[in-house]
């Protein structure tokens, strides 16, 4: 039984490891300046955290595959465009108190990840470049 346990755990380490290999060459590719990324497993995919040369937070996902899933990075408000500025303040009355990531996914334009307080109340939306409200899994 136990010979048998240690031969079913090496077999998924094994396979573990070599999806890890996939993922991280694909990451390597698509993002050959990143330093000192750390990982971890959620869910069947994979998700890397690390600085880019901006010192902004980057979020990188891929699936078990190394395909990439998508990538969240954190930005400043003064590089938020116009009309998602524009948007978050007139609409949900944030007066520029608000986070906001860049979505970036293949195939398909960026998405801008609005985080609102107000008052007790945490609010995310998510916007196109020009500023209407798209919902994640959107394709347009």
């Amino acid at each position: 039984m136990k010979k048998t346990f240690l031969a079913i755990f090496l077999l998924s380490s094994i396979s573990m490891f070599s999806q890890n290999d996939k993922v991280r060459q694909s990451f390597q590719r698509d993002y050959p300046n990143a330093r000192d990324a750390q990982w971890s497993q959620t869910n069947n995919q994979w998700h890397s955290t690390y600085k880019n040369d901006q010192n902004r937070n980057v979020n990188a996902y891929y699936d078990q595959d190394g395909n990439r899933v998508d990538t969240h990075i954190s930005l400043d408000r003064k590089d938020v465009p116009r009309n998602v500025d524009n948007r978050a303040n007139s609409k949900y009355h944030a007066n520029g108190n608000y986070q906001v990531q860049r979505i970036e996914r293949p195939s398909n334009p960026p998405l801008f990840q609005i985080r609102i307080q107000t008052g007790t109340k945490d609010r995310t939306v998510y916007m196109d470049e020009q500023g209407r409200e798209r919902r994640y899994n959107d394709h347009h």
